[in-house]
């Protein structure tokens, strides 16, 4: 472990203001009868764990939503059609979906107005990309410029993108879907959260004065990717955890800098930190 005055901490980390909301609206939730989510409720093992002391459920099949006096959208969001099929079939539907995913998908459907061919800068795996795509028919999620070059022409095309990325991934990749053709007309809206683009600006601000990052997230999710890949595009070594038993040996290290990506929960930050610090 490293002494207390070598840690730093990010000055913008964990969750923003709509993620703590949201959660605070499941809590009281579980507090009034049973419910079940559609998927997980967020991508953070430390916030499942929490909803199952809770009596949550996660990842339920429609097929035994009757078990449940409410359903729960998770904070990724889920397709609009698939959301209108269950509210017509009366299934009683909380949504908690993001206001930034509804605003990509909003956005989304603005754009489909100029032009049928429709791009999500995202992940393939990720829900809150798929949840985005669907939104639409036939839109499609880029992740890379493998996708790009595999494109075929398109006069007009429009995109938007994974509200949890890196900025600056978002950047290169949105450039390089532009130039894909250069007589091709190109629209893009930016819908990255500003809370994805503060936890980035703050870490690189600090990254100079770091030997390691400790990174409060869990492995594959978006916004503890970014910023793993931030720290390394500055050749700072970067480790994601989601519980002080998971930090690596930091005892050469003089100064680490902590930060968390979006989904961490406040006491799962106070623990890591408490443990880096030497403190129990």
């Amino acid at each position: 472990m490293i002494r207390n005055q070598n840690l730093q901490v990010a000055t913008q980390l964990g969750m923003d203001a709509d993620a703590r909301r949201a959660l605070a609206r499941i809590e009281e939730l579980a507090e009034e009868g049973e419910i079940g989510v559609v998927g997980r409720f967020m991508p953070d093992d430390g916030v499942s764990a929490h909803l199952a002391s809770l009596g949550v459920v996660e990842l339920v099949d429609e097929t035994e939503f009757f078990r449940f006096s409410r359903i729960v959208i998770p904070y990724c969001g889920i397709s609009p059609k698939k959301q209108k099929q269950w509210t017509a079939a009366n299934v009683p539907l909380i949504d908690l979906t993001s206001p930034q995913v509804r605003r990509a998908q909003v956005s989304l459907g603005i754009l489909k107005m100029e032009t049928s061919t429709l791009f999500v800068i995202g992940r393939h795996s990720d829900p809150e990309s798929k949840a985005i795509c669907e939104s639409q028919p036939n839109a499609r999620v880029l992740e890379d410029t493998t996708d790009i070059a595999r494109l075929y022409f398109a006069p007009r095309s429009a995109a938007v993108c994974q509200t949890t990325l890196a900025p600056r991934r978002i950047a290169w990749l949105s450039e390089q879907l532009r130039h894909r053709w250069r007589d091709a007309d190109f629209t893009f809206l930016n819908t990255v959260s500003q809370s994805m683009k503060a936890r980035e600006q703050a870490l690189e601000r600090q990254l100079a004065n770091a030997d390691h990052v400790i990174i409060i997230g869990r492995r594959g999710e978006a916004s503890s990717d970014a910023l793993a890949d931030s720290a390394l595009r500055q050749s700072r070594p970067a480790t994601i955890v989601g519980a002080p038993h998971e930090l690596p040996d930091l005892s050469d290290c003089k100064r680490v800098l902590l930060t968390a990506g979006g989904f961490a929960l406040d006491d799962t930050v106070r623990s890591v930190a408490r443990a880096i610090a030497g403190k129990s």
